[in-house]
């Protein structure tokens, strides 16, 4: 959770009071299932699931194995996994309290909900529908710090005009290097996965990068839950947020919510084309996020319509949404189709995070370590050293240039930004990306995008955020604005943050090891001023470059990101480090769920 545990619990249990059903629906009634059992997998953290994943539920209707098994087929999971794996998907769902168990007002008012107009006054819901935070917290998030108040202060740069000046010439240098670009070993997928992830974290929408004095972080709101729960897909859920869902069809469960998607403008066929290449592709209708006539994205963060990819990874976690309620009505599930498909994919989605996407960024080992040694705590709050250096590693991962799909082979960066003010938007149909080659899904294209290596040398495009053409403009630049945002918040220095947390310190010489000659020369100003106190951001895509080779991140901010994410799912007692999970959903690997899976199964991977 995330809060104090005195308020969170008090909160939490008052809740359950009032809903005596909800710890059933949430799969926390105390059979075992809210607690790994003895003798767990400890390696492979919330694989803690047994034969017990795998029984028959209770409470569903006869169905045929012949009728199972067309319905089956017609899923979209079926055409990239196969129709066995979508059954066995089947097999493994398992309701605790069915839809006729709930009290009357609550399947009254579901019954309700179907219209022709839903009618929301006075209805009532279980709070399964709503944010796990918004009922199980009565305090506000805020942003803190990780380091010691007296850390900060001995290390932090002076907030002056000087100081900004000399953090703005870097940042540009950053922009200018010159080198050409160092590719990864990571698929791309995961540079706006990362974003993805940030966007349900965090939102400081408060603090003033031009403030000529240190802002307290403490007195920020973040206006995102520190919790992997997804806020920024579900939004409030489809008792307040009604505008993101789609109600259920004709015959299905008056639970099934589906949530909302897009319609594209026709400029020809895009997406996936598979085996077939160019013949392959389609001119989809449906393959983007819902939009107001004003072309707004009615999603639940607008963040995530600020470039097409991220955008498109949005409008796939609508249709992984959608593919589990299919999944859910085709097994006859018993209970309530949308709380459980929610949970199904809020806990995949967190093992994709904990299992894929962190060993890809952190290194393997030191996610295992965050696992074993990261205590929840009592307190919480998202740190900036986290938020505003650490995890910002994923800036220099960002490509020049895109293959996006078989008609759009190279698109600048400055393209896949400029979609929503050049306007190519509902996402015209030939503009539609194939996520085929940003994650290793095994299905072939031509080029496969590889996210640049964690360093300081940023991609050109990211000076010009703005589209306008010009540099001069500071929210123009992105790594300024990044550097200067540290300043105003009173990080420390690199230097002292690994102190602080026992890892070694880089000397100056690490620092400029390979470095080029104007950000090497910008470090050596004044003195040497930022080599002594090196920004954190910047110190920590150094370290990253000097220590890991770019491949990921280095000993401080892999530690700084690892142990975040591990202590905001212990904090979470809905999350797979608290309850019994193991990934149940189609998949390429029986062991584990990985965010190529994830696509998969949304359906956006295949023609």
């Amino acid at each position: 959770m995330t809060t104090e545990d005195t308020t969170g619990a008090e909160a939490a249990a008052d809740a359950f009071r009032a809903q005596p059903f909800l710890r059933a629906q949430l799969h926390l009634d105390g059979d075992g299932a809210d607690a790994p059992p003895a003798g767990g997998d400890r390696h492979r953290p919330g694989l803690h699931g047994g034969a017990d994943e795998l029984q028959r539920p209770k409470g569903r209707s006869a169905h045929s194995t012949k009728a199972m098994r067309k319905d089956a087929e017609a899923l979209p999971p079926a055409q990239r996994f196969g129709v066995d794996a979508v059954l066995e998907s089947i097999a493994a769902v398992r309701p605790r309290v069915d839809e006729d168990e709930l009290p009357a007002d609550v399947r009254d008012s579901l019954v309700h909900l179907r219209g022709p107009v839903a009618r929301f006054h006075g209805a009532k819901f279980s709070l399964g529908y709503f944010p796990f935070p918004s009922f199980a917290s009565d305090c506000a998030d805020k942003f803190g710090y990780l380091t010691k108040a007296a850390t900060r202060t001995a290390s932090r740069l002076p907030v002056n005009a000087a100081t900004r000046a000399l953090l703005e010439e870097l940042g540009r240098a950053m922009g200018d290097t010159g080198a050409p670009a160092d590719d990864s070993v990571t698929p791309s997928g995961y540079t706006y996965v990362g974003q993805f992830v940030d966007h349900d974290i965090t939102l400081d929408v408060s603090s003033a990068i031009d403030s000529p004095t240190i802002v307290d972080a403490t007195t920020i709101n973040n206006m995102r839950s520190p919790v992997l729960d997804l806020d920024s897909v579900y939004g409030k859920g489809p008792a307040l947020d009604a505008f993101l869902y789609a109600p259920p069809g004709p015959g299905e469960p008056a639970s099934a919510f589906r949530l909302m998607v897009g319609t594209n403008l026709p400029f020809g066929p895009g997406g996936a084309g598979g085996a077939a290449g160019d013949a392959g592709m389609l001119e989809h209708t449906d393959f983007d996020v819902p939009r107001t006539a004003a072309k707004t994205a009615i999603i639940g963060d607008p963040r995530n319509n600020e470039n097409l990819i991220v955008s498109q990874l949005h409008h796939a976690m609508l249709r992984f949404h959608n593919a589990v309620v299919d999944l859910l009505v085709a097994a006859s599930f018993s209970g309530d189709v949308f709380i459980e498909a929610k949970r199904l994919v809020t806990l995949h989605y967190q093992w994709a995070v904990l299992h894929d996407f962190l060993p890809r960024i952190c290194g393997q080992a030191a996610v295992d370590d965050a696992v074993a040694t990261v205590a929840p705590g009592k307190r919480f709050r998202m740190p900036v050293e986290f938020s505003v250096a650490a995890y910002r590693f994923g800036h220099s991962m960002v490509r020049n240039d895109y293959w996006l799909n078989f008609a759009l082979r190279t698109k600048p960066m400055s393209d896949v930004f400029s979609f929503i003010s050049v306007d190519r938007t509902p996402v015209f149909s030939n503009w539609v990306v194939d996520f085929n080659a940003f994650f290793e899904t095994g299905i072939p294209v031509p080029v496969f995008n590889r996210a640049r290596k964690i360093d300081s040398a940023l991609a050109p495009a990211l000076e010009d955020l703005d589209g306008n053409g010009s540099t001069g403009e500071l929210m123009g630049v992105l790594a300024a604005r990044n550097l200067v945002r540290g300043l105003v918040l009173g990080l420390p220095s690199g230097q002292a943050t690994a102190a602080e947390l026992g890892v070694p310190v880089m000397s100056s010489a690490d620092l400029t090891s390979g470095l080029g000659a104007a950000e090497t020369a910008v470090l050596n100003k004044d003195g040497g001023l930022l080599l002594a106190k090196t920004p954190l951001w910047y110190y920590l895509l150094r370290e990253a470059a000097v220590k890991a080779g770019g491949e990921t991140l280095g000993p401080l901010g892999a530690k700084i990101v690892a142990e975040t994410f591990v202590r905001m799912l212990k904090r979470d007692v809905l999350s797979i480090l608290n309850v019994s999970f193991a990934p149940s959903l189609p998949r390429s690997n029986p062991a584990t769920f990985t965010f190529a899976d994830l696509v998969g199964v949304a359906g956006v991977i295949q023609p």
